[in-house]
């Protein structure tokens, strides 16, 4: 796939595009990146003038790979490296610095350029908060590309495009419902945010749809050994029996269940499985967050995890249209394979560019423009506003079968 995706075109083509690939470490950090596109044709509901989306994302610090990943999806959105693009979009970049006062101060400066109509980011929680109550305070939409709760409440004027925890939560208690119509489900998680974050919802998510927890229980953050806390899970049930001069002990799990949701990430699951055949537990689907997308995870779990359930927000390689024509054309400019981040970014641009082609030109406009897209048809999935602003998605279901993880729905 990634030796197709290019397609044959001339060396000089590809000259011409690794030259840009080559150079994306000089652009990437500008404050100001311009697109000058061809004229706009007469029958075209914008008008011909220059507008601008600014981009707010982490371009320094311990952060600012995230901020770089976002930016070139940002970019590739815009039409910055395609002369074919159908109206004129300037991209204005801020650096957030991971600080909140920055990211404000950030959302100020791109309120008082006029061509500016829309902003995307920040993606740090204390960031992104900052931000967006400077956004409603000046009436400039925003689309902010965070997973902290309660952003889009701050006010009519703030949007949120990412996966949150509650939303992949309930999608995966969804599937283990409605599709695999599991009625006896255990819970083991980390005890600290991520994990706490993600049982809660998926437990809630359970009961409504009448799917009983049975058992669960958590574990450190960084623990390598779970024997004690699986044995007291399962009911793990132990006895010995001397075979000549071996002992050979025997482990009977007396809980039963359906499935064991573990949100967590690829190199724990992989361990905590291989406990869970050390100790005889067979038959229990497992099911996941997206922090076991990774190739990593067939690699450490091997024959463990096979038939392993879990969501995320974006998956490379879905046959859905929209992705792929995404995931092609990111290969093609960038030389590499997209991510979620650069995905989530890509869409958000792209949902104010769909409003602004609507002849929504100025802010308020595109405010009320945004919150009536419906089954936008994304790189990662298909978009629907609802009343609170908040991104409703079809995640990626995914799975892992015969050693490949590949998309389910």
């Amino acid at each position: 796939m990634k030796e197709g995706v290019k397609g044959s075109r001339g060396q000089g083509s590809r000259v011409r595009r690794q030259r840009i690939v080559n150079l994306l470490p000089i652009l990437l950090p500008l404050a100001v990146l311009l697109f000058t596109p061809i004229s706009v044709n007469a029958e075209d509901v914008v008008e011909k003038k220059s507008y601008a989306i600014g981009v707010i994302l982490p371009l320094s610090g311990k952060y600012a790979s995230f901020g770089e990943e976002a930016l070139k999806g940002a970019l590739l959105a815009a039409g910055v490296f395609n002369k074919g693009a159908d109206i004129p979009i300037e991209i204005v970049v801020k650096d957030s610095k991971d600080d909140p006062d920055a990211a404000a101060k950030a959302v100020k400066e791109l309120a008082e350029d006029e061509r500016v109509i829309a902003i995307i980011g920040p993606l740090l929680s204390v960031t992104a908060f900052e931000a967006a109550k400077r956004a409603q305070g000046l009436k400039m939409p925003i689309i902010t590309l965070s997973q902290r709760e309660g952003l889009p409440q701050i006010g009519n004027y703030v949007f949120r495009n990412f996966m949150t925890q509650n939303m992949q939560a309930r999608a995966a208690a969804r599937y283990a419902a409605a599709a695999l119509k599991f009625k006896r489900i255990a819970v083991f998680y980390p005890d600290n945010q991520y994990g706490k974050g993600l049982a809660a919802p998926f437990k809630d998510e359970l009961k409504m749809n009448n799917v009983e927890v049975v058992a669960e229980g958590t574990y450190a953050e960084g623990q390598a050994d779970f024997s004690k806390e699986i044995r007291k899970l399962f009911k793990v049930k132990e006895t010995e029996k001397k075979e000549g001069r071996r002992v050979v002990k025997t482990f009977n799990p007396m809980l039963s269940v359906d499935a064991l949701y573990m949100p967590d990430y690829f190199d724990t699951v992989s361990i905590i499985a291989s406990h869970l055949a050390y100790f005889n537990i067979k038959g229990v689907r497992l099911l996941g967050s997206n922090g076991w997308n990774s190739p990593r995870l067939v690699e450490l779990g091997g024959k463990y995890i096979e038939g392993a359930v879990f969501v995320d927000s974006f998956f490379p390689f879905s046959p859905r249209h929209e992705t792929r024509l995404f995931v092609s054309k990111f290969l093609e400019t960038y030389g590499m394979q997209a991510g979620a981040l650069e995905a989530e970014a890509y869409d958000a641009v792209s949902m104010i560019i769909s409003v602004l082609k609507n002849g929504n030109v100025n802010r308020e406009d595109v405010r009320n423009g945004l919150a009536k897209i419906k089954d936008f048809k994304g790189a990662a999935g298909s978009i629907t506003f609802n009343a609170d602003r908040d991104a409703l998605k079809d995640l990626f279901i995914l799975t892992v079968r015969n050693g490949e993880i590949v998309q389910v729905n």
